[in-house]
């Protein structure tokens, strides 16, 4: 009787440790939802302070910034562009 009843709580034991185990390693936010959100475009208005991590910057006039995804995604089709017209010149005619 006293082996079965350890023998059930050594069970009870590591089915706990399972469920326990279980639920820290699962994450309950889809991956997409921890990404940090990034305009593509920021426009600041002149006057209006905007806080950066090397201080407060101030704009002396209306200006537009692009986001670094944005402006790597305008080299690679520039540089795409630039090649293929390379190609294009370089054929035999």
């Amino acid at each position: 009787m006293k082996t079965k009843s350890l023998l059930c709580a050594l069970v009870a034991m590591t089915l706990a440790s399972a469920l326990l185990t279980g639920c820290a390693t699962v994450s309950s936010a889809p991956t997409a939802s921890r990404q940090l959100y990034q305009p593509r475009v920021l426009q600041l208005k002149a006057g209006q302070p905007v806080p950066t991590l090397a201080g407060t910057y101030t704009p002396q006039v209306d200006e537009t910034w692009h986001s670094a995804a944005a402006y790597q995604d305008l080299e690679a089709k520039l540089i795409d562009t630039a090649a293929a017209l390379a190609q294009e010149r370089n054929r035999p005619k």
